[in-house]
């Protein structure tokens, strides 16, 4: 039987005869399995197949233009990536957001202040009807009720206001002096100290904030106020005192005064919320709803603007 080879190198067949080679005699590549010559395409199993090519031809070289002149400027471009670099992304710290949650702890604690008030006072004329006669026990349970629940959440809402506000104090400070080229001479130990601790803070309270009023560029807006909150903390603390001792008399009388005192000092702490509400406003240059304050201009009218607005309206 004749055998034929193709070159794995060379790709040409090569006849073999009846002795199968390995290497091309033409390029000395290797030679694949030998196949029978004239055996059809489905008898034997091939590791090869055919590819047409044209002729006598050769494959098109691909050809290359040659390179051009090198890109170049006329003149100094005026374009360019951008140099600038974002300013960091500053994340407040506790203290700071503790600050900024101060003025919505004080218009909570006027409102639960006031409601609590009203609770005192209609205890005290449950207390009035019942020396006529009996009261429901349902509307004496509801009395009791809103009294405690309002004192309580009240209280609690008043001590983080309290708290909020000294960090609110912290950051004016730190704002206003920083603003003249000069750091807070006040430690915030001393300021949270001296806020919070009883008796010291009837008096510290006062000197922090009128020396923030003496640095502040708002400074003439604030200093009017200050006075009138030192003297609402100063009675706030004075009225908690005369309520705590009514509570520790006898007899009814005794007990219905306590109801009017709790009343009124409720009535105070309600007053304090709000106007230290007002001096943080004034303090920052804002409204009592806390909008930015826009300056009010004042043009003076002149002789000849007046008389040509008498003759329009003549006209």
């Amino acid at each position: 039987m004749i055998y034929f080879q193709i070159c794995a190198r060379c790709r040409h067949r090569i006849d073999v005869g009846a002795r199968p080679l390995q290497w091309c005699p033409l390029c000395r590549g290797v030679l694949l399995s030998p196949i029978p010559v004239g055996a059809p395409p489905g008898a034997v199993r091939r590791n090869f197949r055919w590819v047409a090519t044209r002729p006598g031809g050769r494959r098109p070289i691909l050809r290359v233009a040659p390179p051009g002149p090198t890109p170049s400027y006329a003149e100094i471009p005026r374009w360019g990536l951008p140099t600038e670099v974002p300013p960091p992304v500053e994340v407040p710290d506790r203290a700071d957001r503790l600050a900024g949650r101060a003025p919505r702890l004080l218009a909570a604690a006027v409102v639960l202040f006031a409601a609590a008030a009203l609770a005192e006072f209609g205890r005290y004329g449950v207390l009035l009807v019942n020396r006529e006669r009996l009261i429901a026990p349902a509307v004496l349970a509801l009395s009791d009720a809103a009294v405690w629940c309002l004192a309580v959440i009240g209280t609690g809402v008043g001590i983080a206001a309290a708290v909020a506000s000294v960090a609110w104090l912290r950051r004016a400070r730190s704002d206003a002096y920083a603003a003249v080229g000069a750091a807070d001479p006040r430690r915030l130990r001393t300021l949270y100290a001296g806020s919070l601790i009883p008796l010291v803070n009837l008096v510290m309270p006062g000197i922090f904030l009128t020396e923030l009023a003496r640095v502040s560029r708002h400074g003439p807006r604030v200093t009017p106020v200050v006075p009138w909150w030192w003297t609402v903390w100063i009675a706030n603390w004075a009225m908690l005192a005369i309520a705590t001792a009514f509570r520790f008399g006898d007899g009814i009388q005794a007990q219905a005064n306590g109801v009017v005192a709790a009343a009124l000092t409720d009535v105070v702490a309600a007053g304090l919320a709000a106007i230290t509400l007002v001096v943080m406003r004034r303090a920052e240059d804002r409204t009592t709803r806390g909008d930015r304050r826009v300056p009010t201009r004042w043009v003076l009218a002149t002789g000849d603007a007046e008389r040509t607005e008498k003759a329009e309206a003549v006209r």
